[in-house]
């Protein structure tokens, strides 16, 4: 084999249809299988190899009677090569999306309160403007919504920013929500027009799950304060919270978009948390290190850009 040429004839030297022919037979492991799918002649692809293995300088393929493998070298080449044409893929698929108008499909992974108080209208306003795009969305804890993004079970996520910094995801401004005490009408301090933590610290207390992104904050915040949070009862759900206060069994402390619909329906008030931590940034968070779809970065896009500023304090 000659020795590889400089990076400028070497590039003028290589196509993308030979590369694609490698990536055929390797995908194959046979010359003869790989030229009908791709729809060209055997003789044509074996010469295409030949030349590919000159100007690289290196040979690529082990060829036998029973078909071809990978030569150490091949094995680098080929994963450079499969790489290069995925991306070409993604790169025709963007392109359709802007000569059709923007289509796929985007998994969104939010909080109770995020959904309630605001992503489904975002969500709703988006369609109108982007009907070829679906959605799976799905209504999970904070924690599962940043290892369903390291997962790449979701593609996008949206909740409060975490006590924890997730320094693997990406993260865009949003909204903000408010932390709120909800009680019964008929609790003494249901007259109050705020409380702080430590005004309710002392009351009959419904928590939450341990591993719950609020049932930490709050756990620190009584920290904090040198004090505890101690829950009389703890709910896996806002609805099961509600019912318990509802019942009068306790107060519970909920982010205000959950809490809103029920409020006069169901007898119950919500007071708001002076302490500064009540009030929480919400983000929406992507894995940098997996590839955005264009629907996906137009939503983005749409989220933090076509906000009313009204609904944005």
């Amino acid at each position: 084999m000659k020795s590889a040429l400089n990076i400028k004839t070497w590039i003028r030297s290589i196509d993308l249809m030979t590369l694609r022919l490698f990536a055929s037979i390797v995908e194959e492991t046979n010359i003869a299988r790989a030229a009908a799918r791709e729809s060209i002649a055997a003789s044509a692809v074996t010469k295409r190899m030949h030349d590919l293995e000159e100007t690289l300088g290196y040979k690529l393929l082990y060829r036998d009677p029973k078909g071809t493998t990978l030569t150490p070298v091949g094995e680098m080449v080929y994963s450079h090569v499969r790489a290069m044409l995925d991306k070409l893929g993604e790169l025709h698929n963007e392109l359709s999306s802007l000569a059709d108008g923007v289509q796929g499909h985007v998994r969104v992974w939010a909080t109770e309160a995020v959904l309630v108080e605001y992503l489904a209208e975002d969500i709703a306003a988006f369609q109108r403007a982007y009907p070829l795009v679906t959605f799976d969305i799905q209504e999970a804890d904070s924690t599962e919504v940043f290892r369903a993004l390291a997962l790449g079970t979701a593609e996008l996520g949206v909740c409060a920013e975490p006590l924890e910094a997730q320094p693997k995801l990406s993260a865009t401004a949003y909204r903000q929500d408010r932390l709120v005490v909800l009680m019964t009408r008929l609790h003494p301090m249901a007259h109050r027009s705020a409380l702080s933590f430590s005004d309710v610290l002392d009351l009959d207390l419904i928590g939450w799950t341990e591993q719950t992104g609020l049932m930490r904050r709050l756990r620190r915040a009584a920290e904090e304060l040198g004090r505890e949070f101690k829950p009389k009862y703890r709910v896996a759900s806002s609805h099961g919270a509600r019912s318990l206060v509802r019942a009068g069994l306790g107060v519970a402390i909920h982010p205000e978009g959950t809490i809103w619909p029920y409020e006069d329906a169901e007898h119950m008030c919500s007071i708001p948390l002076t302490d500064a931590w009540a009030t929480r940034p919400l983000a929406i968070y992507l894995d940098p290190g997996r590839s955005a779809s264009v629907a996906t970065r137009t939503l983005v896009q749409f989220l933090t850009e076509s906000i009313e500023p009204a609904r944005a304090q």
